[in-house]
């Protein structure tokens, strides 16, 4: 794999600047007493972001704004949820995606606005924890789940034909993430998002605005805007979308043992390839991670990003290769909790950049260092959300703001909020932050949860 000097120098001193940022020392809670008072707070108010679509086949949480429901929300949002016993509507957005998924084929990134494309997957994920983990075993519900999950595999795979989208790459067994909008669409994104998001030319020609919004684009398909794919997203092999597709392979075997299904696929063996491929593109041995892999330059991407966090989100990492990955951690520290990616010497503030503290992200690392027993480290990202939640909730800064979607400007305590800071602030990058429960509450619930058993 292509290394360039300025990355792996670049890298080097970073993970010497950050190293006081390590996770070797416990996190201070900040006023833990109000932890219980939060917690009693989320419990009460999950159904006030419960609604109805008259076209959707039961209600569901839409999390931010009324009207949409968001994909990759989903499987935090259902996490959350199914720790309160709100199982009604943890199954309701799982139908709500089987319906979406029997319509079109696949799950769009929203439903009302955001049909040219899918959204990091999560489905299967979801399905499998709420028939594992509800009061009764539906295994007719399961079935219908499970038709639908083997549908969107193949939406992600481009296997039986599916061709609303190309997903392929010269790697046979690794996907990409993709698009499916027209040319009129493409330009009209570029147009109207692209040029004022990222200050680009107005007197670009027609072509030169279809390649770069086509690649933003399916960067738009993964947790949205970020630094990882350098504007490139088509040319990546990403880590996380093929550690949840390897996720979907695992699931596959399962659902069709539970269901006794003789299907013609050897999902175990699958599953084991894919791990197989990931370990040999987008295990960085110099670094000690998992990053994405650039497959048209046959290099690593040069951003280190929390995507690489997924092979040991779902258990296929090696003891080893998690250690290492622990021992990076501070490249993603920081006051506010883990940010999306390493600092870079970027000229665009991204939503999903290294300024940027989300929730999923936290829920993330907090259940891979679980998962191969790093518990301190573990607590210590639940320690440092539940801060941040707190501080915020108690005394949101700042506190005023545009008005945006709520209120006269100025914030009040006793909310919580999309999305924060690396100083541990609320994030009104881009636009100013919303009031919301969703995927904030469903972490924090996770992180009360690691703290209150270690």
């Amino acid at each position: 794999m292509k290394r360039t000097l300025r990355t792996l120098l670049w890298g080097g001193l970073l993970s010497l600047l950050l190293i006081s940022c390590s996770s070797t020392s416990s996190v201070t809670p900040y006023h833990p007493e109000k932890w219980d008072e939060i917690e009693a707070y989320i419990r009460k108010t999950w159904p006030e972001f419960t609604e109805r679509n008259p076209e959707f086949p039961a209600p569901y949480l839409y999390g931010l704004n009324p009207g949409t429901l968001y994909y990759w929300d989903l499987y935090f949002h259902n996490e959350g949820l199914m720790r309160h016993d709100y199982w009604d509507i943890a199954k309701g957005n799982l139908d709500c995606m089987i319906f979406q998924i029997d319509s079109l084929g696949f799950v769009p990134t929203a439903w009302n606005w955001g049909r040219d494309r899918s959204q990091t997957p999560c489905f299967s994920m979801s399905v499998r924890r709420y028939y594992e983990l509800a009061p009764e075993k539906d295994t007719a519900w399961l079935r219908k789940a499970y038709h639908a999950v083997l549908k969107e595999y193949e939406f992600w795979t481009n296997t039986n034909g599916n061709a609303i989208e190309d997903h392929t790459t010269p790697i046979a067994g690794l996907q990409r993430y993709g698009y499916h909008s027209d040319s009129t669409q493409l330009i009209e994104f570029y147009d109207k998002v692209l040029k004022g998001r990222f200050g680009l030319p107005d007197g670009a020609t027609p072509e030169e605005k279809l390649k770069v919004a086509a690649h933003r684009m399916a960067e738009a398909e993964c947790m949205d805007f970020c630094p990882r794919f350098e504007g490139r997203c088509l040319d990546y092999i990403p880590v996380d979308l093929n550690s949840y597709l390897y996720g979907y392979e695992k699931d596959l075997a399962f659902y069709e043992q539970e269901l006794g299904i003789r299907g013609p696929i050897n999902w175990e063996k699958r599953a084991a390839d894919r791990a197989a491929l990931i370990d040999r593109y987008c295990w960085d041995e110099e670094r000690g991670l998992y990053m994405d892999y650039d497959f048209v330059n046959q290099r690593f991407s040069p951003v280190a990003s929390m995507g690489g966090m997924m092979p040991l989100h779902f258990g296929f990492a090696s003891p080893e290769k998690a250690d290492r990955v622990r021992r990076n951690l501070s490249l993603f520290d920081s006051d506010g909790g883990l940010v999306v990616c390493e600092v870079t010497p970027q000229e665009i503030v991204y939503q999903w950049g290294d300024a940027a503290v989300w929730a999923p992200m936290q829920q993330i690392g907090i259940e891979s260092m679980l998962r191969y027993g790093f518990v301190k480290e573990a607590k210590n990202i639940s320690t440092k959300w539940l801060n941040t939640v707190t501080r915020n909730y108690m005394d949101p800064m700042p506190a005023t703001h545009r008005p945006f979607k709520y209120g006269d400007g100025t914030r009040h305590p006793g909310f919580l909020y999309e999305k924060y800071t690396r100083d541990g602030q609320i994030n009104d990058y881009e636009y100013p932050c919303s009031i919301m429960l969703g995927w904030t509450a469903s972490a924090f619930l996770v992180a009360l949860e690691t703290v209150r058993e270690n």
